[in-house]
């Protein structure tokens, strides 16, 4: 495994139950790229997020973060779940979860101190949720609750950003506000990961996309990825209407 690349994943395969979800994947995420990991429903899209985190056991294959092993490198990478896997009853506030982003990566004998509370108050400000630190997170609307992760994930100053379905739900502002993260988080040379189920912004927010269904069908640029004859192959009737090429 090579250290220049951000993500490496090499003959990914992953199964549930002995089904398999993931097979053979193999690609190269350079560092400081956006990309965006498209497919229907079902492809696996979420599996190859959590294989890259180490969550899920691989069946065969390899995973690397910098070119170092998934369990040498978790400080490396922070994660934006899907809104559906939070317990958003729990009592906390705002200010408390963005305030976990400096926990994961504060050693368990050091305490949080000014410097962790300042990161966390500068990614608060990043999502424009500073007014709402002290709201529980259950009170806050959808879009409001994915800004607060975003905000979370921006406090761990992490270099590799993985996010899955992050635009999912959300309202026109949140969408531009996480847009605007993903430009700032290359601008700043991070490596993101997204999860994305909408082919008519992928040209937009994207350097490259991942093309999934159970295996890896594509991996390039939008305007060399995003072909009619490929995509009716990969989606089948999931595919919905879309304008094909449209950053050519």
């Amino acid at each position: 495994m090579k250290p220049d690349f951000a993500i490496q994943v090499d003959h990914l395969t992953v199964s549930y139950g002995g089904k398999p979800v993931l097979v053979n994947i193999s690609l190269d995420v350079p560092a400081g790229m956006v990309v965006g990991i498209l497919g229907p429903n079902g492809a696996g899209k979420s599996t190859l997020i959590k294989a890259v985190m180490g969550f899920v056991p691989r069946d065969f294959g390899q995973v690397a973060l910098f070119g170092k092993s998934v369990e040498d490198a978790r400080g490396h990478v922070a994660y934006v779940p899907q809104r559906g896997q939070i317990d958003w009853s729990f009592p906390v506030t705002v200010w408390d979860v963005v305030l976990m982003g400096r926990y994961m990566v504060t050693p368990w004998y050091r305490s949080i101190k000014a410097r962790d509370r300042e990161l966390a108050l500068t990614a608060l400000e990043q999502v424009r949720m500073t007014d709402l630190r002290h709201r529980q997170i259950g009170q806050l609307s959808g879009g409001q609750q994915q800004r607060v992760f975003m905000a979370r994930a921006l406090a761990q100053q992490s270099p590799i950003l993985l996010l899955d379905e992050p635009f999912a739900g959300v309202d026109a502002a949140t969408e531009r506000a996480i847009a605007g993260l993903l430009k700032q988080s290359k601008a700043e040379g991070k490596t993101v990961m997204v999860v994305h189920h909408d082919l008519e912004t992928a040209a937009e927010f994207f350097d490259r996309v991942v093309i999934l269904n159970r295996r890896l069908y594509a991996y390039g640029e939008p305007v060399e990825v995003l072909q009619e004859s490929l995509l009716a192959e990969v989606y089948g009737g999931q595919l919905r209407t879309f304008s094909w090429n449209r950053k050519e």
